[in-house]
């Protein structure tokens, strides 16, 4: 009886540490959707933040413009967004207007790991699930990886 009790609170305690692992992934994976009706089945999102790491989201700000036309199973959002008409004179009217191209205006995108928030984050999806998450830091070079099918 002793086993049967441990076991059911060994499962009860992986499920909910399961449980609360998928939260936070399901929460970003939501908000996409919200921002992508036709959310990519498998694929890349890269999440700039126009506020934090000024270098890093220079970087990515470039890769966007540089790569947008190379691939269709990657799609951009940005994220905290001061200005659209700033945001319209970086990139250009014909980025702006890309169906690639995903505003998030009410700043619904949540980064799953806080302390990367300052940095652009690359999130690939398959079969409609997260199943990866990367940045764009000093640290790590997530949009080279992105390119080179890391």
């Amino acid at each position: 009886m002793y086993n049967v009790k441990l076991n059911y609170s060994l499962i009860f305690l992986c499920a909910l540490i399961l449980g609360a692992c998928s939260e936070n992934n399901e929460s970003l994976r939501k908000s996409i959707y919200a921002l992508d009706a036709n959310m990519l089945s498998t694929g890349n999102y890269v999440i700039i933040p126009n506020q934090g790491c000024e270098g890093c989201i220079s970087h990515a700000e470039a890769f966007v413009k540089k790569n947008i036309a190379n691939s269709d199973s990657i799609r951009y959002i940005f994220t905290r967004i001061q200005s659209i008409k700033l945001l319209k004179i970086k990139l250009g009217n014909e980025i702006m207007s890309s169906r690639k191209m995903l505003l998030d205006t009410a700043n619904t995108i949540e980064y799953p790991d806080k302390k990367n928030d300052i940095y652009p984050m690359i999130v690939t999806v398959h079969n409609h699930r997260i199943t990866n998450i990367t940045y764009q830091s000093p640290d790590s070079n997530g949009l080279t990886e992105l390119l080179s099918g890391k």
